[in-house]
């Protein structure tokens, strides 16, 4: 039995939009006490939709469905089977390490879900997502039978909600901590154990593809270099070698594994341990250049207060990335913060050009993938922006 939350007057007008996310401070009175079901409705009475409750988050509830249909296990069923059907249409030719279930881009708030060969990752972000397992989960299963199905949950929005944080099986055998996958027929690990997101970075996958098609015979320097897979890429697009560099000691040994399950030749590829900021302006001091340069930090703003001071990492590395770039150079600069725009992130790029002395033209704007869609009716969740230079 879903509960009603009722929207003040005239704060309606997002779910009218069908727009998602109903935030606490727009309800009339308090929050679902649980995480339950729920009907969202107007001042009015007027239903604007079906979802579930978040009580201890400022999203106090996402929206599934905008009708007066049920949200049942067969609904759910059916979005998944449009998910699916949409990936086995742009998914390209041997690949079998994709992202499944793409949350607000799906229809299906607060869920994500991954693929790597025969294991389902999965992430219910908020606590109306986690209870409403029993709805997403039979989809699942039908999904890859026999699969194993992870739900990694070590995330701050569960934190935040105060879920549980350890990772729980919920079908078949456990997976091994590192898994195997294809992505076009090159080899990669993801690493359920300890590794970012959901043991990849699957996002990238298309600008790992352009990566490839642009590194023949040219050197390239993988700056925030985590599994290497961005150096993989340009290795198996013909580069004359690649440098992988990163904080992480461990994160540059699963680099080295990625290069070897390509049977790619080590003697091509460095891996340096250091702060990115510090190597860069080391770097620029010995005067050396590089053809192809790719930035892909961590996200430096996941809130809207990050973001001033994220704005000045992403200029400072990318004006010293600028700096290494031989004549007819290529820099792949990208970010994954939320909270910065591409108009913001290409003002940013601009500055950082200006400051090196290095004026550059924008040859493509890119973003994540197609199996991560997002929905017209939620911009705010278009993360990754992506911009080739070229000096």
């Amino acid at each position: 039995m879903s509960k009603p939350l009722f929207l003040r007057p005239g704060r309606d007008d997002a779910a009218r939009r069908r727009h998602p996310w109903v935030f606490s401070r727009a309800l009339s009175g308090s929050p679902a006490p649980d995480a339950a079901e729920v009907e969202v409705r107007a001042a009015s009475g007027a239903l604007l939709g079906r979802g579930f409750a978040s009580p201890r988050s400022s999203i106090a509830a996402r929206l599934w469905r905008f009708d007066d249909g049920p949200l049942d296990a067969g609904f759910v069923k059916g979005r998944v089977a449009s998910a699916r059907a949409l990936r086995d249409r742009l998914v390209p030719a041997e690949t079998d390490g994709y992202r499944v279930v793409h949350a607000e881009g799906d229809g299906l708030p607060g869920l994500v879900v991954d693929r790597y060969g025969d294991v389902l990752v999965v992430q219910a972000t908020t606590a109306g997502t986690d209870a409403a397992r029993p709805l997403w989960l039979p989809a699942l299963r039908e999904l890859l039978p026999g699969a194993s199905i992870l739900q990694r949950n070590d995330l701050a929005s569960r934190h935040g909600e105060g879920l549980a944080l350890e990772d729980e099986l919920l079908a078949g055998d456990p997976p091994p901590g590192r898994v195997p996958f294809r992505e076009r027929g090159m080899r990669f690990l993801a690493d359920l154990a300890g590794g970012q997101k959901t043991g990849f970075f699957l996002d990238q996958r298309e600008n790992r593809h352009l990566v490839r098609g642009l590194a023949v015979s040219r050197s390239v320097l993988n700056l925030f270099s985590y599994s290497g897979a961005f150096g993989v890429a340009a290795l198996a697009g013909g580069a004359s070698r690649v440098t992988h560099v990163d904080t992480s000691e461990p994160a540059l040994a699963l680099a080295r594994e990625n290069h070897l399950a390509n049977e790619q030749d080590l003697a091509r590829v460095e891996t340096v341990a250091a702060d990115v900021f510090e190597d860069l302006r080391a770097r620029v001091a010995r005067g050396e250049t590089w053809d192809v340069v790719v930035t892909d930090p961590p996200a430096f703003a996941k809130k809207t207060p990050d973001v001033d001071r994220a704005c000045r990492g992403y200029k400072d590395v990318n004006r010293l990335a600028l700096k290494l770039l031989s004549p007819g150079g290529l820099l792949l600069a990208c970010s994954c913060s939320g909270p910065i725009s591409t108009d913001l992130f290409q003002k940013v790029l601009f500055a950082a050009s200006l400051d090196a002395g290095v004026p550059v033209r924008i040859l493509e704007r890119r973003g994540a993938g197609p199996d991560h869609p997002v929905s017209i009716d939620c911009p705010e969740t278009e993360y990754l922006k992506a911009f080739l230079l070229s000096r």
